[in-house]
């Protein structure tokens, strides 16, 4: 089963505002992050599936994504 971030973040039960301060960023770019996909970078999908105990697989990037293209050409997250 596959998650959208925010998914993912709520069923681990985090805030936004907690989830934001263990990525070292403020609130509102992490919001940006659930409602813009395409905002995360490699490096900030790495700590948030980390954050949250869950392989990339289980969250959800839309297919269309530049984030999911780069993943299908091998690069490492």
């Amino acid at each position: 089963m596959k998650f959208t971030l925010k998914q993912a973040r709520l069923l681990k039960g985090f805030k936004q505002t907690e989830l934001a301060q263990k990525l070292g960023v403020h609130v509102q770019t992490y919001r940006k992050m659930e409602n813009f996909p395409d905002s995360v970078t490699i490096g900030d999908a790495k700590k948030i599936c980390e954050i949250l105990g869950m392989s990339y697989d289980y969250i959800f990037f839309n297919n269309d994504s530049t984030f999911s293209r780069e993943a299908e050409r091998g690069i490492s997250i």
